[in-house]
């Protein structure tokens, strides 16, 4: 079974930083969903995902994060991934969904992204 875990690495205003660990599939998917309503609720609309111990997300994980993405992007906001494996990173590619977020090797060179 897979394992998610999801920590809040920062927050500063509507910006949040979360780091995902494991694996975002049928199973964990509804926690992402879960912590990414509660945000969105909180009025957080730039979002940094580190995704460097991400081992897999399915398509169903990505739906959610393209659903949350337009949903705050009418606010001037969006979703930044860093550190994103290349595994990982070739399912975004595959689906089309690469115009979706901005992508940064490091977290530091995410620190603009909503400022």
């Amino acid at each position: 079974m897979a394992t998610l875990t999801i920590d809040e690495l920062a927050r500063q205003g509507n910006r949040a930083e979360l780091a995902l660990v494991g694996e975002i599939d049928l199973d964990t998917v509804g926690l992402l969903r879960g912590r990414l309503d509660e945000l969105k609720a909180q009025g957080v609309d730039r979002l940094v995902l580190d995704l460097h111990e991400t081992r897999y997300v399915n398509s169903t994980a990505l739906a959610v994060l393209v659903k949350f993405a337009e949903s705050v992007r009418e606010r001037g906001g969006g979703i930044a991934l860093v550190r994103v494996t290349p595994r990982v990173k070739l399912v975004f590619e595959m689906l089309g969904l690469l115009p979706f977020f901005k992508f940064f090797d490091a977290r530091a060179d995410a620190a603009g992204f909503g400022a």
